[in-house]
C-alpha cells in the first residue's frame, strides 16, 4: 500500500501544479485572443493528460474500484473539464463586456446567451462529479465541491454585475431620450421666439408724420438692417465669402478691437446702400399708410408688386445684394432674374430683405414729409467722438474720449430742426497715426 499512497500524493501534487499552470496560461490566452475557444494545446499539456477525455458514469469492476490509478484518472479528467469550463466562462464574460463598449444590443444578447450556456455547462460538472460512484474520497469531494461552489459564486457575481450594468444602461438610455425630448422642446421654443422676433409689430399709423413716429421707424430700421446683416454673414460663412470684399470699404487705418467686429462693416454697407438717395417718386404718404397697414410686408408686395414700395424694394435689392454674392449664396442668380422681371421671390432671404426694405422705405417717406424735413448725416473717418451727435457701436465706456476717433459710421443719424437722432459709429484709435 505504501507505493500506492506515494503515487497518489505525487498525482495530487502534480495536479495542483497543473491547475496553477493552466490558470496562468488561460489568463494570457484571454488577453491575447478573445475569440478563440480554449483547448488542451494552449494549456501546455497533452491530450493524454485527460483534457479531452469524455467522462460517462458507468459500471466498473471490483478491480477498478480498488485501483487508485482509476480514481486519479477520473479526478484528472474532471478537473481538466472544470478548468476548461472556467476558462470558457471567463471568455464568455469578456465578450459580454466587449459588447457593452461600444454598446450593441444584439451583441449583448448573443454574448449573454453564450455566457448562460457556459454557466450551465459548468454547473453540469457538479452532477457529473457526483455521478461518478467511485469518487468516494470525502476530502477530494469537499475540495472539488468548494472549487465548484467558488466558481459558481463568482459566476453569479459576474451575472449580477451584468444585470447592474444593463440596468444602468436602461437608465442612461431613458435619460438620453428625456434630454432629446427637452432639446426638441427648446428648439421649438427658439424657433417660435425667432418667428415672433421677425414677425412685424402692428405699426401705429395714427400719429401722423410726427417726430415720435420717425424715431420709432429709425429704431425699427436699425434693427431690421442688423437682422438682415446677421443673415448675410451666416450665409457668407457657409459659402466661404470673403468678409474683406471691396463692397465693404473701410479706412485701412481702422483698428478692430475684435476680429468679429468686422461684421459692423457689413452692417454699415447695407445701411448706406438702403438709405442713400433714390427716386423721389417712390415716396408717398398715401402709399405709406397702405403699406404699413399690412402685418407682413410681403403681402403688400403680392397685392401690388409695382407699387412705390415694390419698385423701391426691387431697386434696393439689385443695388445692395451683389450678383456674385447671390451666386455664392445660392449657386445661381434666380433671385436677381426674378426681381428684374418685376417679381418678388417668395424665399426666406428675400422676405427678410423685404422686412428691412419696408422700414427703410417708411423712414425715408416720413423724413420727406416732416416739418422741418429730416436731414440724414454720416460722420467721416477720423473725426473725434462726440456724445451729442454719436453713439458707439458696440457700446464703449472710456474716460479718455479725446483719444477716441470714429472709424466709420454704422448707421447714419438725422437732424430734425433742433432735434438730433444720434448716428451709430464704430470707434478706433485713428488719431494716434497723426501724433
Amino acid at each position: 500500500m505504501e507505493p500506492a499512497k506515494g503515487k497518489m500524493r505525487r498525482t495530487s501534487s502534480s495536479l495542483l501544479l497543473r491547475i496553477t499552470d493552466i490558470c496562468k496560461v488561460r489568463s494570457v490566452a484571454v488577453a491575447e485572443n478573445v475569440g478563440e475557444k480554449p483547448n488542451a494545446g494552449s494549456t501546455g499539456g497533452s491530450s493524454e493528460d485527460g483534457a479531452h477525455l469524455k467522462i460517462y458514469p458507468h459500471q466498473v469492476s471490483d478491480h477498478e474500484s480498488c485501483s487508485g490509478t482509476s480514481t486519479a484518472r477520473y479526478e484528472d479528467a474532471v478537473v481538466e473539464k472544470l478548468l476548461d469550463a472556467v476558462s470558457s466562462l471567463k471568455l464568455a464574460y469578456l465578450k459580454v463586456q466587449q459588447a457593452h463598449v461600444p454598446y450593441d444590443p444584439e451583441k449583448v444578447a448573443a454574448a449573454g446567451e453564450h455566457f448562460v450556456s457556459e454557466l450551465e455547462e459548468t454547473a453540469g460538472l457538479k452532477d457529473l462529479y457526483f455521478g461518478v460512484s467511485k469518487w468516494s474520497n470525502p476530502m477530494y469531494q469537499s475540495h472539488v465541491s468548494s472549487r465548484i461552489h467558488e466558481h459558481q459564486k463568482l459566476a453569479l457575481e459576474l451575472q449580477a454585475d451584468i444585470c447592474k450594468k444593463d440596468s444602468e444602461l436602461v437608465l442612461l438610455r431613458a435619460e438620453f431620450e428625456e434630454l432629446e425630448r427637452r432639446n426638441m422642446e427648446l428648439k421649438e421654443e427658439v424657433d417660435r421666439r425667432a418667428l415672433l422676433m421677425h414677425r412685424e409689430i402692428s405699426f401705429d399709423i395714427g400719429k401722423g408724420g410726427s417726430i415720435d413716429m420717425f424715431m420709432e421707424l429709425f429704431e425699427n430700421s436699425s434693427k431690421c438692417i442688423h437682422d438682415f446683416t446677421k443673415l448675410v454673414i451666416s450665409s457668407m460663412k457657409v459659402s466661404g465669402w470673403d468678409l474683406n470684399y471691396s463692397k465693404f470699404p473701410v479706412d485701412k487705418s481702422v483698428v478692430f478691437e475684435k476680429r468679429t467686429d468686422k461684421k459692423y462693416c457689413v452692417e454699415a454697407y447695407f445701411a448706406r446702400a438702403m438709405l442713400m438717395v433714390t427716386k423721389e417718386d417712390y415716396f408717398s404718404m398715401d402709399s405709406f399708410y397702405h403699406v404699413m397697414s399690412f402685418k407682413d410686408p410681403f403681402d403688400a408686395l403680392v397685392e401690388s408688386p409695382n407699387s412705390n414700395f415694390g419698385k423701391f424694394c426691387r431697386e434696393k435689392y439689385l443695388v445692395a445684394v451683389p450678383s456674385n454674392m447671390e451666386d455664392s449664396f445660392f449657386g445661381n442668380l434666380d433671385h436677381r432674374a426674378f426681381v428684374k422681371m418685376g417679381g418678388h421671390p417668395r424665399t426666406q432671404f428675400y422676405q427678410t430683405f423685404a422686412r428691412m426694405a419696408r422700414y427703410v422705405w417708411a423712414l425715408l417717406t416720413v423724413a420727406r414729409f416732416l416739418k422741418p424735413m429730416a436731414e440724414m448725416f454720416f460722420v467721416k473717418s477720423g473725426v473725434q467722438f462726440q456724445k451729442k451727435h454719436m453713439e458707439s457701436v458696440p457700446a464703449k465706456l472710456t474716460t479718455e474720449e479725446a483719444k477716441i476717433s470714429v472709424g466709420f459710421t454704422v448707421m447714419p443719424g438725422f437732424k430734425i430742426g433742433c432735434t438730433v437722432i444720434r448716428c451709430r459709429v464704430y470707434l478706433s484709435m485713428l488719431n494716434t497715426r497723426d501724433s
